[in-house]
């Protein structure tokens, strides 16, 4: 009897959403505070445990083993996926399950794990019509932060000595990434003007914020002003795409009367998770 097993985190971005695509640079986390974990067992018969993704398993398969040119025969298996990071939420559900799935297809095909990241963004497709790649390099960076563009694909920040305080904190709204991305594109139509200016804005955010993680440890309290500015340009980006809602604007005043340096959202938008940065 074979198995496979493997535990995947969830990942959060601190600027850049959105931009990525269209050649800007972006910062993303893993973060394994929130884990999916894929167990595979061959047996007699299959066994799909039922899950939020159950319907697409079988579509990831056939969509792996077209990638890799293999056959990849999950008929007399057990699969079971289980998975603490919610959907919608902006911290890369669909994501985690695609590197996942791309470590067991690798695996059964007998292959390394050279093309985990463009298999896992290949699987990925299935859920945003076009995936950036961005959030499966942060995932299966597994511990360490990555500046990542398409043309160059993903960096590890290294070294970090330490990091400034960052803490998640849930909005209760969810924000569906196809609905942001047509949101995006609908306000790049109307404002075709003010598409560069945001777009180069929001890659303005993340070279100040990859300045200030790797001074932190020499300099924290001028890093930490520095992340403040770069997480409130890229917030302004996301208000100005119609991304934030009059309650998240609220929610967002809020952290910042209670102290946070700096807040925005991760992800798509349009709800998921607040970053706030607190003083160290």
């Amino acid at each position: 009897m074979r198995s496979f097993n493997v535990e995947v985190p969830a990942k959060w971005v601190l600027t850049g959403e959105h931009s990525v695509l269209r050649g800007r640079e972006a910062i993303a986390f893993p973060y394994p505070q929130l884990k999916l974990t894929l167990n595979y067992q061959s047996v007699l018969s299959s066994t799909i445990t039922a899950n939020p993704f159950q319907s697409q398993i079988r579509t990831l398969i056939s969509r792996a083993s077209e990638f890799l040119k293999v056959p990849l025969n999950i008929n007399e298996a057990q699969i079971d996926i289980h998975s603490q990071i919610p959907i919608g939420a902006g911290l890369g559900s669909s994501a985690a399950l695609c590197v996942a799935m791309a470590r067991f297809a690798l695996w059964k095909a007998e292959r390394n794990d050279d093309q985990l990241v463009e298999l896992a963004t290949h699987l990925e497709d299935l859920f945003h019509g076009k995936s950036s790649g961005m959030d499966v390099s942060a995932i299966a960076a597994n511990t360490l932060p990555t500046l990542y563009s398409i043309s160059k694909g993903a960096q590890l920040i290294t070294p970090l000595g330490a990091l400034p305080r960052f803490e998640l904190y849930d909005s209760g709204k969810r924000g569906p990434t196809r609905e942001c991305i047509q949101k995006v594109k609908h306000w790049q139509q109307s404002m075709p003007h003010l598409v560069d200016h945001f777009d180069d804005q929001m890659g303005e955010s993340t070279r100040i914020a990859y300045q200030a993680l790797i001074q932190f440890s020499k300099n924290p309290r001028e890093s930490e002003q520095q992340l403040a500015k770069a997480m409130g340009l890229a917030q302004q980006c996301f208000e100005t795409w119609g991304l934030v809602t009059p309650e998240l604007i609220e929610q967002k005043h809020e952290l910042l009367k209670q102290g946070a340096l700096g807040v925005k959202l991760t992800g798509a938008g349009l709800g998921g998770f607040w970053v706030a940065l607190w003083k160290s």
